[in-house]
């Protein structure tokens, strides 16, 4: 599976300080010579002008401008250090962090009454929601420093806002609304000559067009980009520039230059310690390396991918680095560790889902705990408001709610258990169906062997016993004839080996699975066309009979319509004995087709295999796509053994 991802550059606050001016040498010995207020504000300029160049250190000197501030109580030093670390967090991808210090920043804000700052302060809040993925309440807070920033006619506040509503557009997939809104950012940019703003504009371009497919569009912006962040030395958004630059080479085919810039960027996000956007990059390298066939490299890469993310608990970036270091392996021919992180892949793809789901839960739950406030508080202003009203109206009233709460209640236990019959009927009824087909797919089987049986009974040794009676049937019998009657004789005894074969091979019940597995093989590749390779491992000796002949009926099965339809040259078979369940994996180099058609398909022979896999309780997963080459089949039965 191949997947298209989308960098959001966003555009933190671009505000004038002091700390722009001075060299950072200059402020670390201020801070360290100074006390008091001048102390803290040497420490909150370093913070301000280190944000983007070092996060942690811009963090350790906003933490210990907070410290002071609040000691000193300095409410506007200390609302500037909330601003700078949370800022700090933002940039590294530590989004509840960032609220934990920018939203104490703007209370602080709107009480000292800094309407310009306290719009600042909006639109960062606004970056950190946006980032989160919750668009309505970021389009709340950029539209609130926006009504700010007009009251005050600043151009390139506004240019801001409108930038980052653009990217909230693009969130949405608003490519072309998204488009218009960097478009009219960049011309207040150009005619205010601001280079970061006009550089940011121009990597929101390049991934609003690598969104629409428009590679070449994408790849110059992104190009252009980068160059802007670069002259004006800006780490973090330069590293997330030269990643947009590479996948968009990577999509226009230009493999090299794909890989050596997003190892650019690669290089600035461990510069900048941005954990997020490195592990993405990571597992993105590691596909492209999968495309060029540098397989070891591609396991390294995502192998690293994978460590980081889990380090930052980015737990879909985790399930990704499974999904490639599978395929990757796969290529390798190491299917035991390609089998082994496809289901880490699974296993975290379904608990991804179990999350979501209990999320949803909770959310819902709480709308519900807030609606039954709501509505509790509301039968309390009722009750209120009737307490003068006569006792036998307020008895009637309540005789009445309580007739129609005993109404609704059986409605809906009627209701309920309707839904229920009709559910367990339904679900008997599909069973039944499933039986019946099951039963005919049996039936159809057992009534195509008779015929085949019969077939070879009629045309093979029909033909042969004829032939031995017209040879032995004359009234002097010549040794020539004795000998060509001894020959039909050996072809009939081959002819009823093989028919013995077809029904139950012998070896199957004398040796087991493996032995019979084998001889299967050894017949089909003794025609040239088709070549088997079969490998067992730890197989039970005493395996029962019924998973024998299941297994290898299947086995049989899905062989003989692989060499019919698929064109394929080569067939895998490999069955590994695990302490619970037995795997046994097929894989052919032949047409691909879509499992959806089969598994939803009406044919008797995959209701065979269906029917036998129920028998012994196991189950089957197909991977083939129409127009791909190469099929595989895993079956899994949990039980092999009594």
């Amino acid at each position: 599976m191949k997947f298209v991802w989308i960098i959001l550059l966003l555009i933190l606050v671009v505000g004038h300080s002091p700390a722009q001016n001075f060299n950072l040498d200059s402020l670390k010995r201020q801070a360290a010579i100074t006390t008091g207020k001048p102390q803290i504000e040497s420490l909150v300029e370093l913070s301000w002008a280190m944000r983007y160049s070092n996060a942690d250190s811009a963090r350790k000197y906003g933490t210990q401008a907070l410290q002071l501030s609040r000691q000193l109580k300095l409410p506007e030093l200390e609302v500037e250090a909330l601003n700078n670390i949370g800022i700090t967090h933002e940039a590294q991808g530590n989004y509840e962090q960032a609220l934990a210090f920018e939203l104490p920043a703007l209370v602080l804000r709107k009480k000292i009454g800094n309407d310009y700052k306290t719009a600042q302060t909006l639109n960062n809040i606004g970056i950190v929601y946006d980032e989160k993925g919750d668009y309505q309440k970021a389009i709340n807070y950029y539209l609130e420093a926006r009504k700010i920033y007009e009251a005050r006619g600043d151009q390139a506040k506004i240019a801001m806002v409108i930038s980052n509503i653009g990217i909230v557009l693009k969130a949405q997939k608003e490519y072309q609304h998204a488009i218009a809104s960097y478009f009219e950012a960049l011309k207040i940019y150009r005619q205010l000559n601001q280079p970061l703003g006009m550089a940011s504009c121009h990597a929101n371009l390049g991934s609003a067009f690598f969104n629409l497919n428009q590679y070449d569009s994408a790849l110059h912006y992104a190009l252009l980009a980068a160059r802007e962040f670069g002259a004006i030395n800006n780490k973090q958004f330069l590293a997330a520039a030269m990643c947009n630059a590479g996948m968009a080479f990577h999509k226009l085919g230009k493999q090299q230059q794909a890989i050596e810039t997003l190892l650019h960027a690669k290089k600035l996000y461990e510069e900048y310690d941005n954990k997020k956007e490195l592990a993405f990059l990571l597992i993105y390298l590691a596909e492209i390396e999968l495309e060029t066939k540098n397989y070891e490299r591609g396991i390294v890469f995502a192998t690293q991918g994978r460590a980081l993310a889990k380090a930052i608990g980015s737990r879909e970036e985790v399930m990704k680095a499974h999904q490639i270091l599978s395929r990757l392996y796969a290529a390798q021919n190491n299917f035991a560790r390609a089998l082994a992180e496809r289901q880490l892949y699974d296993q975290e793809k379904d608990s991804l889902f179990e999350l979501t789901k209990v999320k949803q839960i909770s959310e819902l739950q709480a709308k519900y705990e807030s609606e039954k406030k709501e509505n509790q508080i509301t039968l309390l202003t009722e009750q209120n408001e009737i307490k003068d009203i006569r006792l036998r109206q307020t008895t009637i009233l309540i005789i009445s709610l309580g007739l129609l709460l005993f109404v609704l209640v059986a409605f809906g236990w009627l209701w309920r258990n309707r839904i229920n019959l009709k559910q367990k009927a339904r679900l008997e009824a599909e069973r039944a169906e499933l039986r019946q087909s099951q039963l005919q797919a049996v039936i159809a089987s057992q009534e195509e062997e008779r015929r085949r049986f019969a077939a070879d009974l009629h045309d093979g040794l029909g033909q042969i016993i004829s032939a031995i009676r017209l040879g032995l049937s004359k009234e002097k019998v010549e040794a020539d004839s004795i000998e060509y009657s001894l020959g039909l004789l050996n072809d009939m005894n081959l002819e009823i080996r093989n028919i013995a074969f077809n029904l139950m091979p012998q070896v199957l019940m004398k040796e087991g699975l493996h032995d019979a597995l084998k001889e299967l093989a050894l017949r089909i590749n003794q025609t040239g066309s088709v070549y088997i390779d079969v490998q067992t491992y730890n197989l039970h000796p005493a395996m029962d009979s019924s998973y024998r002949i299941a297994l290898y009926r299947i086995c049989q099965e899905w062989v003989n319509n692989v060499i019919k339809y698929s064109g394929c040259k080569k067939i895998m078979i490999q069955a590994i004995q695990h302490p619970d369940e037995l795997v046994v994996t097929m894989e052919d180099d032949g047409n691909g087709f879509d499992a959806d058609l089969l598994m939803h398909g009406k044919g008797n022979g995959w209701k065979n295999i269906n029917s036998r896999l129920s028998l012994i309780h196991g189950k089957i997963e197909i991977d083939s796509m129409a127009g791909r080459k190469g099929t595989i089949v895993i079956l899994t039965v949990p039980c092999t053994s009594r």
